[in-house]
């Protein structure tokens, strides 16, 4: 649904709490919430999702306002011509019927979640019982374990990462299949843990994962988030972190050659 065709109540109470912002998408039910009778409206902001709905006999809107955070789940079971989007938090669940129309917003909506939710899982801290201060990665082996988080964070390890992988590794197979091996059963928030760097050591790693980040011509926001996670952690000056980037940014920058 556009959203300018949503009711002027909504949008007046949408622009109060969230200002200048325009939200994801706007979906109309089929209905009300949880196959009640009425008028039902779903509108996922960056963080939020808005649930406003009325009976038909109701002269206002009654809303709730959920944090992306909070939320476990969100499924949308297609049926034919319709589909039955599930919002589940804790031991409730809201359950809304959609149109066909309506089903390319709800997929952008569950697409926007699932990425949060990835991101979330990759700056998990330490599982307890898994890590102590007693085991310790090595300097090259931690990095290229984050290397390998850097790379794969967009789902998808492009051709330019992976070859720049390999060559920090110099051919040394045995140094890439452990770093690979302990990147599939940890976090990023648990690599970072068991890394102890000094300040030159941190500046090489920063330099390194910049570079990788911006190997396949896009630095995208998931990037940058997983490089201000490890950038905080080690405590790095803000002023450095950015020399340093912006360096990078013009050194990658080659179609300005073309």
């Amino acid at each position: 649904m556009d959203f300018t065709f949503l009711s002027d109540k909504i949008k007046a109470r949408l622009a109060e709490l969230q200002p200048e912002t325009k939200p994801l998408c706007v979906i109309r039910g089929s209905g009300g919430f949880n196959a009640q009778p009425g008028e039902s409206y779903i509108i996922p902001y960056a963080d939020v999702i808005y649930l406003y709905d009325r009976r038909f006999s109701d002269p206002d809107f009654q809303s709730k306002c959920l944090k992306l955070s909070d939320i476990d789940q969100l499924l949308l079971h297609n049926e034919p011509f319709s589909a039955l989007l599930s919002i589940c938090v804790g031991k409730e669940t809201v359950k809304l019927k959609i149109s066909s129309a309506e089903i390319p917003n709800a997929e952008l909506m569950l697409e926007k979640f699932e990425s949060c939710r990835e991101v979330e899982e990759q700056f998990m801290p330490p599982r307890a019982g898994k890590i102590d201060g007693a085991h310790h990665l090595s300097p090259m082996l931690g990095l290229v374990v984050i290397l390998m988080f850097v790379a794969a964070v967009d789902d998808d390890i492009a051709k330019d990462e992976q070859e720049f992988i390999e060559r920090f590794c110099g051919g040394d197979t045995k140094l890439y299949n452990k770093a690979y091996e302990y990147y599939q059963k940890h976090t990023l928030g648990e690599t970072i843990a068991c890394l102890a760097l000094d300040e030159q050591q941190k500046m090489c790693y920063l330099a390194n994962i910049l570079e990788l980040a911006m190997a396949d011509g896009i630095y995208d926001s998931r990037e940058q988030k997983m490089i201000e996670t490890f950038t905080a952690a080690a405590g790095l000056d803000k002023g450095k972190v950015r020399t340093i980037e912006d360096v990078l940014l013009i050194k990658n920058q080659l179609s300005v050659l073309t």
